[in-house]
């Protein structure tokens, strides 16, 4: 490990090892579903079962990895865990429809999904040498440095610069060494601590909400109207950004909704569609290697989109079809604790397709 700069260390990686590590799991997901005509144009629906999902292969990939930039208080490294077990839900489900007209309808459905074995990428944590790496930090030069009552203990430059001027040419300082000079620990020293996190099963949350959806056609106009609006409500939904370190809250859930206008008669086939999503939480983690908490929150903010298609249909064997994607040229953006903190922002503008389609048969 090198000490390159004020509060900058790098570790000299050597060859890579191999690992086996082994995890089964076996489960039975029962499925039940009903439904109850009330009359010709009523049904209501209910339906129970178990589902479960997989966990990503970064996670259950096993192996152990350290980031080469180290801090003053020690290192950071991720290690995977093939025993993990998939997230399962019991899920209940009923909906009431109405079809009001020749293809028109109404309806209205409430779910809910009690969750267990939620995968956190950071439920578990423990902290070892490792590599058993000697640091100069909290070792003789340094505390030499300290002794010498011109810097504090964490005035880490003074220490530095202190350990180059009184121990140059000492086994493990060497200024002339890169741009600023090098300082390693030796035998000695303390060792390296790193903080390794592993992902696990933690905890059980509750998900619920409705979904609303109307479909309503224009008598035999051909043009019609359809929307649909989704409301996500838990009890791990909000992220704290004033806390530290990794939260049990579930990622990628918000609020939806579409508004779709449409013609569709004869040889004509137009679709005018804007969908929108709501702000949400998209990971803990910005990926920071010197963010040692991991507590740098990203957010996708909310986004809607106009989407246009036409198509027309010159025959049984011939047709037309163009589509205008982002039609207002709307930007995405993801962001961090405040909105003006970017992460990451695409405009990629509208784009616009034409397309031919023929039948030889």
């Amino acid at each position: 490990m090198r000490w390159v700069a004020d509060n900058e260390f790098f570790t000299d990686m050597g060859d890579k090892s191999f690992t086996t590590m082994t995890g089964e799991y076996d489960y039975v997901l029962p499925n039940i579903d009903t439904s109850f005509e009330l009359t010709e144009d009523m049904v209501l629906r209910a339906s129970y079962g178990h589902s479960l999902g997989r966990p990503g292969w970064q996670d259950i990939q096993g192996g152990q990895t350290v980031s080469p930039l180290l801090r003053v208080n020690g290192g950071s490294g991720n290690s995977g865990n093939p025993n993990l077990k998939p997230l399962l839900s019991k899920n209940i489900d009923l909906s009431y429809e109405w079809y009001y007209a020749d293809a028109s309808y109404f309806s209205v459905g409430y779910y809910r999904k009690n969750i267990s074995n939620y995968i956190d990428s950071g439920a578990g944590s423990f902290q070892d040498t490792l590599f058993s790496l000697p640091t100069p930090v909290g070792g003789a030069y340094w505390n030499a440095a300290i002794g010498a009552g011109g810097c504090g203990s964490a005035d880490v430059g003074c220490i530095r610069d202190y350990i180059f001027a009184n121990f140059d040419g000492q086994p493990g300082v060497d200024s002339t060494a890169g741009s600023a000079g090098e300082i390693t620990g030796v035998a000695g020293d303390p060792l390296v601590v790193y903080n390794v996190t592993i992902p696990g099963n933690a905890g059980s949350h509750k998900l619920n909400g409705f979904e609303l959806s109307v479909q309503h056609m224009f008598g035999d106009s051909g043009f019609g109207l359809a929307a649909n609006y989704t409301i996500v409500d838990s009890d791990s939904l909000s992220y704290n950004n004033n806390a530290k370190g990794p939260q049990q809250v579930l990622i990628g859930l918000s609020d939806s909704a579409n508004l779709v206008g449409f013609y569709d008669k004869g040889p004509w086939q137009v679709r005018l569609a804007y969908n929108w999503r709501d702000k949400f939480l998209n990971a803990q983690y910005d990926g920071d290697a010197s963010d040692v908490a991991k507590n740098n929150p990203v957010y996708v903010e909310d986004y809607g989109q106009l989407d246009l298609s036409v198509g027309y249909k010159f025959s049984d064997r011939f047709s037309v079809q163009f589509e205008g994607i982002n039609l207002t040229d709307e930007t995405m953006r993801l962001s961090e604790r405040n909105k003006n903190t970017l992460f990451y922002g695409t405009q990629t503008g509208p784009r616009y397709m034409l397309g031919f389609r023929y039948n030889f048969r």
